[in-house]
Parts: C-alpha cells; structure tokens; sequence
C-alpha cells in the first residue's frame, strides 16, 4: 500500500472516529436531566424568563436533536460553541488545555518509551541475573500501581519535602518575569506529574520489549555476531534492540490511549490545566458543547497516535507494507 493510501485511509478513519465519540457522548449526556442554567433555577433572584432568555441565547432551549445537528453544522466551519463555564470561546479553551497536555504527555511519553525499550532489551539479556530480576519486581510493582494512588503518593510526598510544588502549572508571581525563568517555572512544576505521567509507560514499555528481546536473543543470528567478535554495543543496538521494536511500535495506537486516560486522572489530581482537566470540569459543570469539543479533540489525538505509529512502522519494517497491502 502507498503512503498516500494509507493517509487516505487514516483520514477517513479520524473522521468517523471523532464523529461516533462525540455523537455518542452527546446521547449519554442529553439523558442526564439538567444543563448548565439548572442551578440558577433554585436561586430566588434569577426569574424564570431570564433563564429562559439565557438558554435561547447559548442555543440551550432547542430539543436535544436540534441542538447536536446545530453543532455539527458550526463544527465543519470550526465553529465548537462558547463554553459557560470558562466564559470563553471552545476552540480558544480547547487550545490552551492541549498545548498543556502536550507539554505534559510529550517529555513523558518520550522517557516512557525510550527507557522501557532500553531496560527493557538490557532485562532480556540478563534475564537470569540481578538486574533481570530487579526489573521483574520493578515493572510488576509500577503496573499494579493505580494512577491515581501514584499521583495521590506524590502529592503527599511534595508536600511533606517541599522539594516540589503541589499542583499548578506556574507560579502566580512570574506573571511580568523573563521568558527564561517561566520557562524554568514551568519545568520546576511539570516536573512530578510528568514523572507519575512516565512511570506506567515506563513500565508496559518495558514489559512488551522485554517480551520481544528475549525472544530475539536467542536467535542463531545473535549468536553468530557474537562469534565473530563484534562490539557488545553493536550487538546490543544493531542485532537486537532494532529487530525487536516492531513489537512497540504496534503498541504505540493503545499506549496514546492510556496516556491520555492516565492524563486525565493526573491533571485533576495535580491542578494541571490540561484537556483532561477541561472535559472534567465540562462534565461536572455540564457544559455541553465545552464537552464535545474535548471529546472530539482527545479522539483526534488518539487517531492520529495511531497513524504515526503505521507510519512509523511503514517505514522502518517493509513486511508492514506487505501485509497492509493485502488486507486492502
């Protein structure tokens, strides 16, 4: 298959995924009774006619099936809505909580893979030793740890060390600082969740790699390098690590997934102003459209983790094109 089909392909795939996530997210919604105006009815100095007013202005007061259909409509011009509890304008909220998350997922997602992949091979090849066994207790253990008691061990351990901040994403008195010393700010706060983010990928990273090096290092190839006396780093990198990333690389669609489930929890816990913590407050707030917009924006990401890891695979292992080829 071309890359140009693949794209192809995939495009279409991102449409009709975001389409069923939001259409589905908006019918499970509209059976929760209430919207966002609900609380102002028990306030004795608001009327009935200005609620009234207020849900026709924000296109609240349609029936269920015309408010989705008018959203659709404004959503193909990039238009999300206006979100209530924000106060601001979706795609502009939508825009600043994934430029947060990025900052967050991205130097996680990075540690994650790359030192999962690396302890993972190095576990393979002393599978029989004391660093093997090590990283069998250390994996198991990180894997069996919930995110959210994870973040909550961390809060705690901040907390009581001040080695860290709390939550937040910046300190309140930088507002006029240097660009230099946001910037270190913000590493200073993106540092703990980042890590709590790092270690359950970390962990099923190198569970996957382990599986698959350990199956590569007993091939009669591996053998036949180390025979002929070449460099244990050019065995370890050339004849080992890089015949085993296919495994990873297929994993890299769900391993997207759970990051941003994970993410979620952990902004919450952490104050983070990211996506996760925008679709929280959307949906304890029942802001709707706040809602759909973030909903749709997480299944794009999702998405698109999946497309590049088939491009990723495209174009490092050829028998991928093969395959992909006949099951078009």
């Amino acid at each position: 298959m071309s890359i140009h089909a693949l794209l192809f392909r995939r495009t279409l795939q991102l449409a009709a995924v975001a389409f069923l996530a939001v259409s589905v997210t908006f019918l499970l919604v509209s059976l929760i009774p209430g919207d966002f105006f609900t609380l102002l009815e028990a306030d004795p100095t608001v009327s009935p006619d200005t609620i009234k007013n207020l849900r026709r202005q924000y296109g609240l007061g349609e029936p269920v099936h015309l408010q989705y259909f008018h959203w659709l409509q404004r959503s193909l011009q990039l238009d999300l809505g206006y979100s209530l509890f924000y106060g601001r304008p979706v795609a502009l909220v939508i825009g600043d909580a994934l430029v947060k998350t990025l900052w967050l997922g991205t130097p996680a997602l990075l540690f994650g893979l790359l030192a999962g992949i690396l302890f993972g091979t190095l576990h393979a090849l002393h599978h029989d030793r004391i660093l093997g066994y090590s990283m069998d207790v250390l994996s198991t253990s990180l894997l069996s740890l919930p995110s959210l008691v994870l973040g909550m061990l961390a809060i705690l351990m901040a907390s009581h060390t001040q080695w860290f901040p709390v939550g937040g994403a910046g300190s309140a008195d930088l507002e006029h600082a240097s660009n230099m010393r946001q910037f270190l700010d913000r590493l200073y706060h993106l540092a703990l969740p980042a890590l709590c983010l790092a270690l359950p990928i970390f962990a099923w990273v190198e569970r996957i790699q382990y599986s698959s090096a350990r199956a590569f290092s007993d091939e009669l190839y591996l053998r036949s390098a180390h025979s002929r006396g070449l460099s244990r780093s050019r065995i370890f990198f050339h004849y080992l690590l890089r015949p085993s990333l296919n495994p990873i690389l297929s994993a890299l669609g769900p391993l997207f997934a759970g990051m941003l489930s994970i993410s979620l929890v952990l902004e919450y816990i952490f104050l983070w102003p990211g996506l996760g913590r925008v679709t929280y407050d959307a949906l304890i707030n029942r802001d709707i459209f706040l809602l759909l917009g973030s909903v749709m924006c997480g299944s794009l990401l999702l998405v698109a983790g999946n497309l590049a890891a088939d491009l990723l695979l495209y174009a490092l292992d050829p028998r991928t094109r093969e395959s992909t080829g006949r099951m078009l």
